[in-house]
């Protein structure tokens, strides 16, 4: 009896086993469902329809005219810091990237002055150049170098003026140095989510890409299949479109400590449910407001120039890209300022 009782007490409990590995085609599964999962915040599947007992009911975003009041107060508020970061973003990109040359600009504007004549006059040429202005026109058309440095600038300064007006809303004070070194940490979600979108604009590229060829190739010949692939075009940008409203949200809610790209997709999806063309106005309201904003600074700046008639000055260059510094910084604080109405 005792050899029994020592014999099971050596024996060991259990034993021990090697992990099963779980095939690619599970986990990524399971990585699906964390990305979709339905919570009463975040019940909308995608092609189905959401019942109405299925989600909370919550206020609409802010009105667009609301929102620009409330984002120039803010930049207003704070002009030392946002406009400082727009100024020196500003600066570097054109030092870095280029912009407007004064000998492009003098030379389009000669010709220009050729083109535009009548009873228009000087108001004409200034029509012209601003609307040159807007196509990227007045400036040669950037290397493959120059096309990533802009969009590697365009990374760094949104993020950090995303979190230096994430910080100046919590009554914090900060400066400009402590938003450069401190916001960069959400960089690689950041492009996470960025790649994301690029996947989500493949429906609408592919549309545009159809009608293109069908009409240049000479298979669209009456007016009925015109219609047919212009509306299926439509069909895919919209699908694009649905898709990117909540991602676009996303490039707000990555910013957040310790969010990662998937949560942050997910939570994205939560806040644009039932919002999304609110939201796409709200965005096209911007559009519109910063085409008005850079018509009422550009077009008497092309008077003064043609007044003045100096071309060694750099008027125009130096407008050109303040504005370009000053569009981001209310584009940033704009997006931040809806995507708080939405919380």
């Amino acid at each position: 009896m005792a050899k029994q009782a020592t014999a099971k007490a050596t024996k060991p409990a259990f034993k021990p086993t090697k992990r099963e590995r779980v095939p690619l085609k599970i986990r990524a599964r399971k990585t699906w469902q964390r990305v979709v999962v339905r919570t009463p915040k975040n019940p909308h599947h995608t092609f189905r329809l959401t019942r109405p007992r299925m989600y909370i009911g919550t206020d609409d975003v802010k009105a667009a005219w609301r929102l620009q009041l409330d984002s120039w107060r803010f930049i207003r508020g704070h002009k030392r810091t946002l406009l400082g970061l727009g100024l020196l973003y500003a600066v570097i990109a054109y030092v870095l990237v280029g912009g407007v040359s004064q000998i492009d600009y003098v030379a389009f504007k000669d010709a220009s002055m050729q083109v535009v004549d009548g009873d228009l006059g000087a108001l004409g040429q200034a029509g012209s150049l601003f609307l040159s202005a807007l196509t990227g026109n007045l400036s040669s058309p950037p290397t493959d170098v120059q096309q990533f440095m802009s969009a590697v600038l365009m990374i760094l300064f949104w993020l950090s003026i995303v979190w230096a007006a994430r910080m100046l809303t919590a009554n914090k004070e900060i400066r400009i140095r402590d938003a450069l070194y401190n916001s960069g940490s959400p960089i690689i979600p950041m492009l996470v989510v960025l790649s994301v979108i690029t996947v989500q604009l493949i429906p609408g590229a592919l549309g545009v890409f159809a009608y293109s060829a069908a009409l240049n190739g000479g298979f669209i010949d009456g007016g009925v299949e015109s219609m047919s692939f212009a509306f299926a075009a439509v069909l895919l940008c919209l699908l694009s479109l649905y898709f990117m409203v909540s991602s676009l949200t996303a490039l707000i809610v990555v910013t957040l400590p310790g969010v990662y790209p998937w949560q942050a997709l997910r939570d994205a999806r939560g806040l644009v449910m039932n919002r999304r063309w609110g939201i796409v106005l709200r965005v096209l309201a911007l559009a519109v407001h910063v085409v008005i904003e850079w018509g009422v600074v550009l077009i008497p700046v092309f008077l003064l120039d043609n007044w003045l008639r100096f071309d060694w000055l750099p008027l125009v260059p130096i407008a050109v890209q303040a504005l370009i510094g000053m569009t981001l910084v209310y584009t940033s604080v704009y997006v931040y300022k809806l995507y708080r109405s939405l919380l």
